[in-house]
């Protein structure tokens, strides 16, 4: 059997037709795309000027009693 009698060789019956194996590549890609858009969103917020300064340690403010 000559190669050129048989074009498709190396593929299974209905391979193009894979309903499953789509979807899994959708959800697979889909899922690549939600994880980076998270973590640009947490570096964003990370790298953000009103996040940039800690806030200060409890013994720089003391306590102090209510006043009544």
């Amino acid at each position: 059997m000559a190669a050129s009698a048989n074009p498709q060789r190396g593929r299974h019956r209905g391979a193009h037709r894979d309903p499953l194996g789509t979807a899994f590549t959708v959800l697979w890609g889909l899922g690549h795309v939600v994880t980076l858009a998270l973590l640009g969103i947490v570096a964003q917020h990370q790298l953000d000027a009103e996040h940039q300064f800690a806030a200060p340690p409890a013994r720089v403010l003391p306590d102090r009693e209510p006043t009544v």
